[in-house]
Formats: structure tokens, sequence, C-alpha cells
């Protein structure tokens, strides 16, 4: 397999898991969430990927999501699948599941926690891809797992037969585009697209093919960004990039966190705020809206936004 046995491009979603307020998993809401993000026409979604919650979460609980997303959405969208675990095993396992199900494909990073040499990077990679039988997607993402993965050590697992991609979630851009250079021939590469600097490398040719991002904050607009930079209107997808980079600094802490809380929370909370219900999140992350000061303050910065109702609903008034 390579980047041509996978349609994956454009603008992902990856969706929260919503929960009730005592924590159980909320399959109506999230059936809901996944409806809501296939008509704002992403082109593709990630369930159980850290905007999901997956370290929160029970493996035959991961495997409930996995099962109701490719259900409710699977026909019509890419559904990815994430499994990355403190253990290989589970990692493994989880992928098959994922397989079984009819998803896409699967996402995961290295082990959390373990700081893996590039070497033991490449080996973990190696074996576990090998008991998956659907397309591979790695992830780095250095913030949440500790391990970087270096763009010549991806270029390394791109010659392992069923990874297709590359979601690389560095803070470094020079290291996304050194990733992009080295790889994009091989592998479908997924990282800070969504900036005006993003999209214009884009159009060259030479800038990955997406962006992932924690829900759709700005509606339909995210995928159109891509799609009218694919139909050449590129000053008018840079537009759209504009709004989103500007609501992505305002919104996001020095901590990589949200202005008012963890990221999960927030999202979830903006996603009610804009009549999105997208349900509570599950300890150990806390409830924004139990913050009156901390819901003021991210609702004051929406409204400044203008993104009060979803992108969505502003259409539809």
């Amino acid at each position: 397999m390579n980047r041509n046995d996978v349609p994956w491009r454009g603008y992902f979603a990856a969706a929260p898991t919503p929960f009730d307020a005592d924590g159980a998993l909320n399959e109506s809401l999230l059936r809901s969430v996944l409806r809501a993000f296939a008509d704002d026409g992403v082109h593709g979604l990630l369930v159980n990927g850290s905007t999901g919650e997956w370290f929160s979460q029970m493996p035959d609980e991961r495997r409930e999501v996995a099962r109701i997303a490719v259900d409710e959405v699977g026909e019509h969208l890419p559904v990815l699948v994430g499994i990355s675990s403190l253990r290989p095993a589970e990692t493994i396992e989880l992928g098959q599941h994922a397989s079984r199900i009819g998803a896409a494909g699967v996402v995961y990073s290295p082990p959390p926690a373990a700081r893996l040499t590039q070497r033991e990077v490449v080996e973990f990679y190696r074996q576990t891809a090998a008991e998956i039988a659907c397309p591979v997607m790695a992830y780095n993402i250095p913030a949440d797992v500790v391990t970087d993965i270096a763009p010549e050590t991806i270029a390394l697992l791109a010659e392992i037969d069923n990874i297709v991609a590359i979601k690389d979630s560095t803070s470094d851009d020079r290291q996304y585009h050194r990733t992009v250079e080295l790889v994009s021939g091989k592998l479908r590469v997924f990282g800070n697209a969504l900036t005006p600097a993003g999209l214009s490398l884009m159009a060259t040719g030479v800038g990955g093919d997406g962006h992932f991002g924690a829900g759709t904050l700005l509606g339909p607009r995210a995928a159109q960004a891509f799609e009218l930079l694919w139909a050449g209107d590129v000053s008018a997808a840079i537009e759209i990039a504009q709004e989103f980079s500007r609501a992505r600094s305002l919104l996001h802490g020095a901590d990589g966190n949200g202005i008012a809380g963890g990221a999960q929370a927030q999202l979830k909370a903006i996603m009610n705020i804009q009549g999105v219900p997208a349900g509570a999140p599950r300890l150990p992350c806390l409830p924004i809206e139990d913050d009156p000061e901390a819901l003021r303050r991210l609702t004051t910065v929406l409204a400044d936004l203008g993104l009060l109702q979803s992108a969505k609903h502003k259409e539809l008034a």
C-alpha cells in the first residue's frame, strides 16, 4: 500500500466522544455529532483520537465508539479510528477490530510516555502495522506522547507496507514541511495546513494533503477552504484560513489547552454553546460549564469572533 491506495485529503474532523454528566457514553449524542460533521461537508472523520478522550475509555468502549461511527457515517465518509494505547498489544487488538468493522483506516502514535528512540519507533510501527489489515496513518504528536518522530524516521515508516499516511502534529512548521518534502510521494501528509502559509504551499503542489481539526469550529467553511483551493480560488481559501488562524490564536492557551480549560472540555463547551450538543467530558477532564468565569471568558471570545452560533446555523438563520 501507499498514498495512492487511499483518497484521504482535505479537512478531517477529530470528533469528541459525548458523555453524560455521570460519565456514561451517550450514543445518541455521538451519532448526532457525527451527522453534524458530515453535514458540514468534512472530508473524513477521526474517532477515539485525543480529542475523543481515548485515554479515559475502556477498550470495549473504544470498540463501541468505532462501531457506532462506521455504522452512522461510514458509507459516506472515510472513518478513521484512533487506536493509540500505552500497550502495543492493545493497539493491535483495536486495529484488528477497526479493520473487521470496515473502518477506512486507523491512526496511532507511539505509546505515550515511552520515550522511544527513533530506531524503536520504526520497530514499533513495523511490528504493529504487520498485524493490522487496514491502511495505517502514523501519528506524530510529541506534545502528548513525548516521543517526536523525526522526518527522516517518517521516511523509514513510509517503507512499511500498509502505512499510507502521516498525521504530523508537531508545533514546528519547518519540521512539518521537511516531512512533506521527504515523504509526500509515498504518504498522505496531514499537518498544520489550514493556514495562509499552509494553503499557499498546497496550491503549489508541495504542501501536503490536508488538516485535522478538533470538530468544525467554522462549520462548513473549514472544508470549503480546501474545495476552493482545489478549484483554483486560492485567495478565497486563504481568507477562510485567516479566519481559522485568528480563531485558534484567540481560543488556544500557551500550554496547549484552551483559554477556558482543557482542550477536550473546551471543544465540547464551544459545540454546546453553538447549538451542536456534544455532552460532557469524562474524568480526568472537567466541564467548563462548572466554572462560570471560564464559561464567560469563552463565550465572550466566541462572540467577538462571530461564532456564538455555528456557521451552519447562521447560514440557516
